[in-house]
């Protein structure tokens, strides 16, 4: 499913459509994949926040419908809107740019990955985190107007990071 889809089912919540209404806005939209789900879309994890209450709503979308999650104040002081309408790369498409990032830069296998859509600097940013063997950590971020590559990163969460 589209993330627009996603979003429209997802308002169709009265308490969604509160949030909306009082200048909330979505913050934030990821999925989690393990990696035999490479090309799945079917089911988006939704984040709006409420200006009014200082509050995010979670919300958990799929083809059964939307289901709200945990209400929480922001992690973060400077939450902002996701754009998601009119990107210049959907989600399909930064989901195989940044795979294809990890196979060329890295020559990694993942068995998990974040893929999120996020607001940062004023630009629309898909990320893709990858978990892979040895708590292996690598990072892509792509811009979603511009298609350029921003970050790609890899970290260890192995014993040395932890000091043990």
């Amino acid at each position: 499913m589209k993330l627009e889809e996603a979003v429209d089912r997802a308002r169709e919540l009265e308490e969604v459509g509160d949030i909306l209404e009082g200048g909330g806005f979505l913050c934030s939209a990821y999925i989690m994949l393990d990696r035999d789900e490479e090309g799945c879309l079917d089911v988006w994890n939704l984040a709006f926040y409420s200006k009014k209450e200082n509050e995010i709503t979670a919300v958990e979308v799929s083809e059964d419908g939307a289901k709200l999650g945990v209400t929480d104040a922001p992690l973060r002081e400077d939450t902002g809107e996701v754009k998601y309408r009119d990107l210049g790369v959907d989600a399909r498409e930064g989901m195989e740019m940044a795979r294809e990032v990890l196979e060329n830069d890295f020559g990694v296998k993942y068995r998990k990955m974040l893929f999120s859509l996020k607001s940062e600097d004023g630009k629309q940013v898909w990320r893709a985190v990858f978990v892979g063997r040895g708590l292996s950590i690598i990072t892509v971020s792509i811009d979603t107007e511009t298609c350029e590559v921003l970050e790609k990163e890899r970290k260890s969460m192995g014993k040395g990071m932890f000091g043990g």
